[in-house]
C-alpha cells in the first residue's frame, strides 16, 4: 500500500533523528501542519459558508428565444449545476475534513468521524441560508476548536500515534457515501425551500406593483 510505505518512511526519518533533535523536528512538522490546516479552513469557510455556494451560473449559456424552451433549458442548466456539480464539490470537502478530523479527533470510531465531519457541514450549510455571518463563524470556530483541542492532547508530540492514525484514512472511503448523501439531501431541501420563498415574495411584489 503506498499510504503505508510513505508512513513507515516517515517513521524511519524521525526515528533516524538523533534524540536532541527529534523534538524539533516533529515542532517544525506539527508546525507545517497547523499552517496546513489553517489554510485549509480558511478556504473551507470562505467556499461553504456562502448560500449561494456554486457561481457558476451556467444559465448564462441559456439563448434560446423560445419561452417554454428557454425554461426548459433553465431547469436542466440547474439539475446540471445542483445535482451534478455540487455532490463532488461536497464530497470533496466532506473527504478532505474527514481526514484532518482523523487525525486531530481522539474519537477511534472512523463511523463516528464521519458523523461529526458530516455534522459540521450540513450546520455550515444551514446556517448558510439563515445568516451568512453566523455561517463563516460555525464554519470557523468548530474546525479551530477542534485544532486547539489537538494542540492541548498530551500525546501532541506522540508522531508514531499521529502516523498510525494517517493510516486509517482508506478506512474513511469505505462508509463515506451515505454521509455525503445525507449532506446533499439537507442542501437540495435548502435550496428548494429557498427558491418557493424567493417564488412567493417576487409574486407579492407584482402584485403589490400592479
Amino acid at each position: 500500500m503506498v499510504l503505508e510505505t510513505i508512513v513507515n518512511f516517515a517513521q524511519g526519518i524521525v526515528n533516524g533523528i538523533p534524540e536532541p533533535y527529534r523534538s524539533l523536528f516533529v515542532i517544525l512538522m506539527y508546525t507545517l501542519f497547523i499552517v496546513f490546516y489553517a489554510v485549509f479552513i480558511w478556504k473551507f469557510y470562505k467556499f461553504l459558508s456562502s448560500k449561494d455556494i456554486l457561481q457558476l451560473n451556467l444559465d448564462q449559456y441559456n439563448h434560446s428565444g423560445h419561452p417554454i424552451l428557454e425554461k426548459i433549458l433553465a431547469v436542466v442548466l440547474y439539475t446540471i449545476e445542483y445535482m451534478v456539480i455540487l455532490p463532488f464539490l461536497v464530497l470533496f470537502w466532506f473527504a478532505i475534513l474527514s481526514m484532518f478530523l482523523l487525525v486531530l479527533s481522539s474519537a477511534e470510531d472512523v463511523q463516528q468521524i464521519l458523523m461529526i465531519a458530516a455534522a459540521i457541514i450540513a450546520a455550515i450549510r444551514i446556517t448558510a441560508y439563515i445568516a451568512e455571518d453566523l455561517s463563516k463563524d460555525v464554519a470557523k470556530i468548530l474546525p479551530f476548536t477542534v485544532l486547539a483541542m489537538f494542540i492541548l492532547d498530551a500525546d501532541l508530540f506522540n508522531s508514531e500515534q499521529i502516523l498510525n492514525r494517517i493510516l486509517q484514512i482508506p478506512s474513511l472511503f469505505t462508509h463515506i457515501l451515505m454521509f455525503v448523501v445525507f449532506i446533499f439531501v439537507v442542501e437540495f431541501i435548502l435550496r428548494m425551500v429557498y427558491l418557493i420563498a424567493q417564488f412567493f415574495s417576487s409574486e407579492e411584489e407584482r402584485v403589490e406593483e400592479g
